[in-house]
């Protein structure tokens, strides 16, 4: 197998990782992939390029959240932070997209999902509006000559999620027929009964 099937497989491993774990959780549905609904987990950035997402789905609170979900299934730390920077710059621009150009907040949350740790040492401020705007001073580009908004900054830190999970988790998630059983009580879908 070759590095590049090696990368895509283990690539495929982490989203099927991240979908086991998070809609184990019963408050996450992660029903799209950008390997076979690329169109789905594309938005568009303020510069007019798109960024795919590894995973869409939603948050099931009342209404639902669209959740874009960046995948890391990672050995090692890697170019990790470097990754991460863009991923924030990535999610300011979309959301400043929304509310500044469009005028419509699309109420979209980002999550970075990763099997390892990286920048320990900022580890607790990396969801920061102050991360995101060194972010932003790194990938200048997806501005698109616009000024950082503080209040979009602010929106975009709450929407983020920071995930770390250990591949032996998933031995601690529930079984499909247990979330089946557990989702009917709860009915977070909001299916009829």
């Amino acid at each position: 197998m070759s590095g590049r099937e090696r990368m895509h497989k283990k690539g495929a491993e982490g989203v099927d990782l991240a979908r086991l774990i998070l809609e184990s959780t019963t408050w996450i549905e992660l029903p799209f992939d950008a390997a076979d609904n690329e169109t789905v987990c594309t938005l568009e950035r303020l510069d007019g390029e798109d960024k795919a997402y590894d995973a869409m789905g939603f948050i099931l609170r009342e209404p639902k959240v669209p959740l874009y979900v960046e995948s890391k299934n990672y050995d090692v730390t890697g170019n990790q932070g470097a990754d991460f920077s863009e991923f924030l710059a990535n999610a300011y621009s979309i959301t400043a997209r929304d509310l500044i150009r469009k005028k419509v907040d699309g109420r979209r949350e980002f999550m970075w999902f990763t099997t390892h740790p990286f920048s320990l040492n900022r580890w607790s401020d990396l969801v920061s509006p102050g991360e995101i705007k060194r972010a932003l001073a790194n990938h200048p580009e997806v501005l698109d000559g616009e000024g950082i908004n503080l209040d979009v900054l602010s929106i975009v830190s709450d929407r983020l999620w920071l995930i770390n999970v250990h591949h032996k988790q998933s031995e601690l998630t529930l079984s499909a027929e247990e979330l089946n059983r557990i989702e009917a009580l709860l009915n977070r879908k909001r299916r009829k009964k």
